[in-house]
Order: structure tokens, then sequence, then C-alpha cells
């Protein structure tokens, strides 16, 4: 019973498809019985007439319906299983339907590419939210056992707190980046963001006993305060946690104005390493030595650069330092 519904409503189909076809062929029908009536001719010609006419165009109509209706099994089979990938399209009856089909092959792809970047996010922040789950582990137990243990004193706190602040901040940053929808580009004094900053990590350079160097920073910028901020944190949590002992010193390059130079005294990274550093999740020799490390800052950093229209860039040598430009420069905005 439901295959005879099936092949009905298939023939139903075509002969909705097929329908002007029809309407020609008796539309000649009829103009060949009007003219031997208009002429008074005997109708035996005209019914062979007729009738080879139906002998040739019955057969072909059926040839036609067949391959009409297997077209419309197998693009039914084909929505069936079609997901993302849609399979072998039938062999297009024509030039429309040939652009059809590429249509389809263009949306599939766009479809797929789609698909594929969402599950890249996916998985990315999968690994993230893993990672971030067990760095922001550590500071609570150094809290929790420095409260066990009577230890606590307030640089301690300080230093673990500013950690757990951190580790929170990129967080929420991290979802931002994808939905960048509250950027406010205003002009912003760059030595007021950056001693801003500085407050904020004063504990990390007074627990490891690092020097601050600040050169010559007046300089107006155009950019996203809050974001900057966030790229100038990373880079400068970076830089004193990668140096044992020495200074950070903060300056504009006087061969470009507009340049921020943050370099280090600290370990550096190795050449191999260094063509990679943006790189998400990787960490590199440095990374490897600091089991806490996640190769998530720099890559962060890169993409809120880009967000901003702002360029970063590192050059390092081991054992002596590493040097990060901030290219602050971008393209004439107006703002209000």
């Amino acid at each position: 019973m439901k295959a005879t519904v099936t092949t009905m409503r298939y023939l139903w189909a075509y002969l909705r498809q097929r329908k002007w076809i029809f309407l020609l062929f008796i539309l000649f029908g009829v103009i060949l019985c009007t003219v031997y009536r208009l002429y008074h001719l005997e109708w035996g010609p005209a019914f062979y007439t007729l009738i080879v006419m139906l002998a040739i165009g019955v057969p072909v109509c059926l040839i036609d319906c067949y391959y009409y209706c297997k077209r419309i099994k197998q693009v039914e089979l084909l929505k069936k299983q079609a997901v993302l990938h849609i399979g072998e399209l039938p062999r297009p009856s024509g030039v429309l339907e040939q652009n059809y089909q590429e249509i389809i092959r263009l949306l599939e792809s766009r479809c797929q590419d789609t698909e594929r970047a969402a599950r890249e996010s996916r998985e990315r922040a999968n690994s993230y939210y893993t990672l971030w789950n067990h760095q922001i582990k550590t500071p609570i137990s150094a809290i929790r056992l420095l409260a066990e243990s009577g230890g606590l004193n307030r640089q301690n706190v300080e230093q673990e707190l500013l950690k757990i602040e951190q580790y929170v901040s990129m967080g929420l940053e991290y979802q931002r980046l994808d939905q960048p929808n509250d950027l406010s580009f205003q002009s912003h004094d760059l030595e007021h963001l950056v001693k801003q900053v500085l407050k904020k990590i004063a504990p990390l350079f007074i627990y490891k006993n690092i020097s601050l160097r600040l050169g010559n920073l007046h300089a107006v910028v155009l950019t996203d305060e809050k974001w900057l901020c966030f790229i100038l944190e990373q880079v400068l949590t970076n830089a004193v946690k990668y140096t044992a002992a020495g200074s950070v010193s903060l300056s504009l390059d006087p061969q470009a104005p507009n340049t921020l130079c943050i370099e280090d005294t600290g370990i550096g990274i190795r050449p191999e390493d260094l063509p990679r550093v943006f790189d998400w999740g990787y960490t590199g020799y440095n990374g490897r030595l600091d089991k806490r490390s996640t190769g998530i800052g720099l890559a962060l950093c890169r993409q809120a650069a880009q967000l901003l229209g702002h360029r970063i860039e590192i050059t390092s040598t081991p054992g002596i330092g590493t040097l990060v430009k901030l290219d602050l420069s971008r393209d004439p905005l107006e703002v209000e």
C-alpha cells in the first residue's frame, strides 16, 4: 500500500512537472482535427496520425517518467542521509538543474566550513577551560595551605589573589573575543594605561624583586582601553614570570613613536620556539619547564591586537632576554 501511494505521488509530480508538454501535445491534436474538419478531409489519415503520435509519445513519456522518478528517489534518499555531506547528486537534466546543483555544492561547502570552525572552537574552548580549571586551583590551594599552616601574610595572599584575578580575567576575555561587541575606540594617554596595569601587577614585581624601568611613554593612542590593558597585563606578567633576576623596561621605540617596547632580562626564547609563540596552546621549551604554562596568553594577545588593529611581535635571545614590540598605530577613525 505504501509503495502504491509513493508511486502515485511520483506520477503526480511527473505530470505536474511535464504538464505543458502534455498540453502542447493535446493542442497539436486539436489543431490537426480542426484543420481536417475545416477542409472537409477524411478522418482516417487524422486518426492514423494521432495513433502514430501516441505510439511514439507514450513510450517516450514512460521512459522519461521512469528516469524522473528515479532521480526523485535518489534525491529523497540523499535528503535522508544528508547531514553535512550530500553525496553524489543525480546527473543534471539541463543547464538550469546543473546550476542548482552547483549552488547546492557551494552551500554544502559553506556549511562544512562553518561546522568545522564551530567544532574547532568547541574543542579549543574545552581544552582552554580544562587548563583554566587546573590553573585556578593552584593559587586557591596555595592560599588554603598558607591558612592551614598559619603562614598567611599580605604579600603572599596578594600574589595568589592576583593570579586568581588574572585567570578569571583571561576566561572572560576569551569568551568576549569571539563576539567583540563592546569595543570603544577612544584616544588614551599611553603612560596612564601602562601605569594602571603596573599598579595592578605590582605584587609580582615585589615578590620576585624585579626592578622596573620606565622610559618615554608620552603618546596618545587610539585604542580600546580594556583590551589594550589586557594585552599589556599578559605581556608584563610573562616578562616577570620568566625573569629570575634583573629588570623589565618599557619605553616607546625612538624609531617608531607609536610602538611600545617591553624588554626583560629573562631566560629568553629558543629560536625554534619563537615562530610559534603566538600559536594556540603552544608552550615551547620554557612552557614545559613551567608546568602551569598553557600557551594561551600570547595567543589571546595576538587575537586581541588584531581586533584593535594593532600589531605585536617578539624577538628574543636565550639567556639574555626578550623584546616585545606592540605597534599601536592604526588607520585614523572618527572619534566622538
